[in-house]
């Protein structure tokens, strides 16, 4: 999905490659200190690499990023000896604005310009052969567009019909569900409860139940709950029964939706609440 999505934000074609492989997210110094990015791919043809992409997820302000992202970019360039692009992910497009922006490493001509991708540069996947195709841009585009675009939700469920693995669907839905509004999640409901036989399970069952329950605040905080284990869990995480039992005593709103977002990226359960 990465690379579709650099090139609608950059409006260039890459260059034309046969692989897309998961590439080491490890930056490191002489000193040594450990610069970890979030997820990089490198994109390959003929057996050499083409094209180098850094992925960072950022889910609040972080003003050391103008100067650690400059280190993750040049460091997997002169691992992978190719061209490399900084594509940071912000779930709102007010925090995208934010990081937006050239970084001056110094030089007039020695900049860094990192891609920046909010909620409304987000690709409107409302095609079901292009969320079939590509079920995770489908998911990134309803949880971005489904309140404004409802028909980015029929394509995610076509798109998450040909996902076979049950939690790796469930993570999806979970992801999608927690950003949601009301409308969006009545709409939502209503698709997974047409008459077709292939959505008659249990599962969907449960979500479509879930989706009910978020018209009240108290299933709403419910709902989360069930999104934040539900992640933690598709990701294989142990969740310890201290972290368990602070997740399940919230009542905050506000707060559980943040550590929904924190459940995709944080290395263990007790990184949500720092």
């Amino acid at each position: 999905m990465v690379p579709a999505l650099l090139e609608q934000m950059t409006g260039h074609p890459l260059p034309e490659h046969h692989e897309v492989l998961l590439s080491s997210t490890e930056c490191t110094d002489s000193k040594p200190r450990a610069y970890t990015a979030d997820g990089a791919i490198v994109l390959r043809a003929s057996g050499r690499n083409v094209t180098a992409v850094v992925i960072e997820h950022q889910n609040g302000w972080d003003a050391d990023k103008y100067w650690t992202w400059p280190v993750y970019l040049t460091t997997v360039r002169a691992q992978l000896k190719c061209p490399t692009y900084l594509l940071a992910l912000c779930p709102t497009d007010e925090l995208a604005q934010k990081f937006n922006g050239v970084i001056p490493l110094g030089d007039p001509d020695s900049r860094v310009f990192p891609i920046v991708m909010g909620p409304a540069q987000m690709p409107v996947v409302v095609d079901p052969e292009q969320a079939r195709a590509m079920p995770e841009l489908a998911v990134f585009s309803a949880r971005a567009h489904a309140d404004r675009e409802p028909r980015t939700l029929n394509a995610l469920i076509g798109g998450l019909k040909t996902i076979i693995d049950q939690d790796r669907r469930a993570f999806y839905y979970d992801y999608v569900l927690a950003g949601l509004g009301e409308a969006a999640l009545e709409q939502l409901e209503g698709l997974m409860s047409v008459d077709t036989p292939e959505w008659q399970s249990e599962f969907a069952r449960t979500i479509a139940a879930r989706g009910r329950e978020e018209g009240r605040e108290e299933g709403r905080e419910e709902a989360l709950v069930q999104s934040i284990l539900s992640v933690l869990n598709a990701r294989g995480l142990t969740v310890p029964d201290s972290a368990r039992e602070r997740i399940e005593n919230c009542r905050d709103v506000p707060t559980l939706e943040t550590w929904v977002e924190r459940a995709v990226t944080v290395a263990g359960p007790e990184d949500l609440f720092t």
